[in-house]
């Protein structure tokens, strides 16, 4: 009975951290224990944004449509992981040492680095999803979240937590396991086998993004010691970003699309 409630309070964690849509219930004795939810949070998300091109398809405007899903992803995560990715990225370009990196990464103003980041990182997604859009190949924006997500879920269970000091991903950093990631795994490999039905664009997807997180673990030990919670977010960005536009440039040959 235990195991059953604290499952669903994981899923709570989950949604609190990663969304800004209510969820009523308490949260998980571990943090930890959401990162298994994580997939599904990403196909939540990215089921909304699918519907929201989807529906305004009749508008006929591909690129107005992609903006506002943008601008709806934006709000629906509370802009945490473009933040993660401004912080990185500033941390990088004025950092020299490890520990320089890291007290840039916790100054709340971005610099320019971080905000051009962010502008290209947000241009990037537009100019996909609105290929997405003119294509009605919307289906394929669920399997790139589920992706993105569970990317976070591994990195956070395969690298230490790089502060002495806690932060805000530090309870799930801390208490995370190979069992964790495992279990995120498996059932991001359900979604996504449920969502493509073999395609195999879909293995590449998920090849590239495991691809990407291998290289972002061991860059992210090297520069920074570890993970952090910006780190994370910047892992969803780069991984997100990364397969919508193979998703667009591929958009002739993939067998997500809705037919109207």
């Amino acid at each position: 009975m235990f195991w059953f409630t604290n499952t669903l309070r994981a899923g709570v964690t989950a949604v609190r951290t990663l969304t800004v849509l209510p969820c009523p219930g308490r949260d998980a004795a571990r943090f930890a224990d959401a990162l298994p939810w994580f997939p599904l949070v990403g196909a939540l998300l990215g089921a909304l944004l699918a519907c929201l091109l989807a529906a305004l398809t009749p508008l006929r405007w591909p690129l107005g449509a992609a903006a506002l899903a943008v601008l709806a992803n934006v709000l629906l995560t509370r802009a945490i992981h473009v933040d993660g990715l401004a912080d990185m990225i500033d941390a990088l370009g004025g950092g020299r040492t490890r520990e320089r990196r890291l007290e840039i990464m916790k100054d709340s103003c971005n610099g320019a680095f971080g905000v051009t980041a962010v502008v290209l990182d947000l241009l990037l997604k537009t100019v996909a999803l609105a290929r997405l859009a003119e294509t009605a190949n919307v289906r394929a924006i669920i399997i790139v979240f589920v992706l993105a997500r569970t990317a976070q879920a591994v990195i956070a269970a395969s690298l230490p937590y790089a502060r002495a000091s806690g932060g805000t991903a530090a309870p799930f950093v801390a208490g995370a396991t190979r069992r964790h990631a495992l279990a995120a795994i498996l059932i991001a490999a359900a979604l996504i086998a449920s969502l493509s039905h073999g395609n195999p664009l879909a293995l590449a997807g998920t090849a590239i993004a495991a691809a990407l997180v291998a290289g972002l673990s061991i860059f992210y030990r090297r520069n920074f010691g570890g993970v952090t919670g910006d780190l994370i977010g910047a892992t969803n960005e780069i991984v997100e970003t990364t397969l919508l536009l193979l998703a667009a440039a591929t958009v002739h040959c993939s067998l997500f699309t809705i037919t109207h």
